[in-house]
C-alpha cells in the first residue's frame, strides 16, 4: 500500500528483449578452481546494452578480482542489463573476498530495470559459521552478497532479485539501502560467518538512511517487496530486518526456521506503515516478529514507527510470537496463528506500545510459564523507551488449549473485548491490582 492506504502494484522489470551474452564467450571458465572469471563477467556486462541479458551457464565461476573502478565489488550491475544463471543449484559464483571492509560480490548503485536471478553466491571462507551473537570478532567472506543502494542521492529502483542462493557472507546476504521498488523473491539465505553485534548475520536487510526522513526524497526507502524467500536461521542473527525510516514495504510468504535473535525485526529506527503477512517462522530463539529494538552501537535503537500491520502469520515455537516494545505506536496485530513450544514465553507480548491493537489472533500451546497474551512494563534500553502499555485493545482473540491465557502486569486505558479463552491449563486472566481494564 502507499501512504494513503491505497493498493499499489510494485513494478518489476520485464524479461530481456535484446541479446543474450554468454560469459564463456568473453573468457569465463565454468570449471571450478579456474583462473579469475570476474573480469570476463565484467567484460560481458560492459558489452551489453539496455535490454540485453548476460548469461552464466552452469558451472562454478571463480571471482578473484574486483572492478577496476570499485575495489570493494567483484561485479557492478548496469541499468537495463540482466544477470542470470542456469539455476540456483547449477550456477555458482565463488568469491575470494574475505573480510574486506564493505566488500560486495555484486553491487548496484542507482541502477534501474535489472533482473538478477538463478545462481548461488558463496565464498572461499572455510572458517566456522556464526554461532555467538555476543562475538564481535567472528567473520569472513564478503560483507554483502548483493548490495543495492543509491548513487548521488538517486535510489535504485525496479530491480528483481529472484531464485538466488546466498551463503558464507558476514553482514547481509542481500542489502537494499535507500532504494525502492526492489523485489526479492524465491531466494535461499543461510550460513552467515558471524552473528555478532553491529550488523552481522542479517539474511535480508531493507534500510532507509538514518538522516533521511523526507518521503518525497529521491533516495526515500519504500515499496520494496520481500516475498517467498527461505531462510535457514541456524547461522543468522536476524532473517529479515527493516531499519531506519523505511516505509510501505511488504514482507510476505517467507519461511524462516530458527534465528539467534528476532527473526523478522523492525529494528527500532522509525520504520513505519510496513505490512508483514503470511510468513511462517519456526523455532526462533527470540521473537518470531519484533517491533522496536534495544540494541545499537553507532545508532541507538528504540521504537519502530507507527502504522505497521502484522497479520496472518504462522508463528510456531518461538520465544515470543510477536513482541512490541520501547514506544512503538499504533501497531495492528491481527489474525496471526501462534503455536507455542516448550521454550516459548508469550504468544504476543506488548510493553510500551501506545495504541496497539490485538485482533482475531489464535494462540495455543506452551508449558507452565507461557502466557498467550502478556502486557508488561518496558524498563527501557539505557533510558530509551521506558513506559507501560497505554491504550491497548485486546479484542476477538481466540486462546485455546494454552498453558495460560491473558496476563496484565502494567498498563492504563486498556480494553478487553469478546476474547475466547478455553481449555486453559493454568490461569485464564490475571490482572495486577490497581490496573483499570474495561471489558
Amino acid at each position: 500500500m502507499d501512504r494513503s492506504g491505497a493498493l499499489i502494484e510494485v513494478p518489476t522489470p520485464g524479461p530481456a528483449t535484446g541479446r543474450t551474452l554468454d560469459v564463456t564467450q568473453f573468457g569465463a571458465d565454468p570449471d571450478p578452481d579456474s583462473n579469475d572469471d570476474a573480469a570476463a563477467i565484467r567484460a560481458a556486462l560492459d558489452a551489453a546494452k539496455p535490454g540485453d541479458e548476460v548469461m552464466l551457464p552452469a558451472g562454478t565461476y571463480d571471482l578473484r578480482s574486483t572492478d577496476p573502478a570499485d575495489e570493494s565489488a567483484n561485479i557492478v550491475l548496469r541499468s537495463g542489463v540482466d544477470l542470470r544463471g542456469e539455476g540456483q543449484e547449477r550456477t555458482v559464483l565463488l568469491t575470494s573476498l574475505d573480510g574486506e571492509d564493505d566488500s560486495r560480490v555484486i553491487r548496484g548503485s542507482g541502477v534501474h530495470d535489472v533482473i538478477v536471478a538463478d545462481f548461488t553466491i558463496t565464498s572461499r571462507h572455510e572458517g566456522p559459521l556464526g554461532d555467538n551473537p555476543e562475538d564481535s570478532d567472528a567473520g569472513g567472506g564478503p560483507m554483502y552478497g548483493i548490495y543495492l543502494g543509491a548513487h548521488k542521492g538517486q535510489a535504485s529502483s525496479r530491480v528483481l532479485v529472484e531464485n538466488l542462493g546466498i551463503r558464507r557472507f558476514e553482514r547481509h546476504g542481500i542489502s537494499v539501502k535507500a532504494s525502492r521498488e526492489v523485489t526479492l523473491s524465491g531466494n535461499y539465505v543461510s550460513e552467515a560467518t558471524a552473528v555478532g553485534p553491529g550488523g552481522q548475520g542479517y539474511g535480508i536487510a531493507i534500510e532507509g538512511s538514518a538522516d533521511q526522513h523526507d518521503p518525497e526524497a529521491a533516495n526515500d526507502s519504500r515499496h520494496n517487496v520481500v516475498m517467498g524467500n527461505t531462510f535457514d536461521g541456524r547461522h543468522l542473527r536476524h532473517a529479515i530486518l527493516l531499519q531506519f525510516p523505511t516505509h510501505n514495504n511488504l514482507v510476505a510468504e517467507n519461511t524462516i526456521v530458527g534465528s539467534f535473535l528476532d527473526a523478522i525485526d523492525l529494528h527500532g529506527e522509525g520504520e513505519y506503515l510496513n505490512e508483514i503477512r503470511d510468513n511462517t517462522v519456526i523455532g526462533g530463539q527470540r521473537a518470531g516478529i519484533a517491533l522496536g529494538n534495544s540494541g545499537g552501537s553507532k545508532n541507538k535503537h528504540d521504537a519502530s514507527g507507527p502504522g505497521n500491520w502484522v497479520h496472518s502469520n504462522d508463528l510456531i515455537g518461538n520465544r515470543q510470537g510477536v513482541l512490541v516494545i520501547l514506544g512503538t505506536p499504533d501497531t495492528l496485530i491481527e489474525d496471526n496463528r501462534i503455536t507455542a513450544g516448550e521454550e516459548s514465553k508469550a504468544g504476543i507480548e506488548v510493553r510500551n506500545a501506545p495504541a496497539t491493537v490485538l485482533h482475531g489472533n489464535h494462540i495455543t500451546g506452551g508449558t507452565d510459564g507461557f502466557w498467550a497474551i502478556r502486557l508488561s512494563e518496558d524498563r527501557s534500553a539505557d533510558g530509551r523507551g521506558k513506559g507501560i502499555p497505554t491504550g491497548v485493545r485486546i479484542e476477538w482473540n481466540v486462546i485455546r488449549q494454552a498453558a495460560n491465557g491473558i496476563r496484565i502486569d502494567a498498563g492504563k486505558e486498556l480494553k478487553l473485548v469478546e476474547n475466547v479463552v478455553d481449555g486453559i491449563d493454568g490461569v485464564k486472566l490475571m490482572v495486577v491490582d490497581g490496573i483499570d481494564v474495561s471489558q
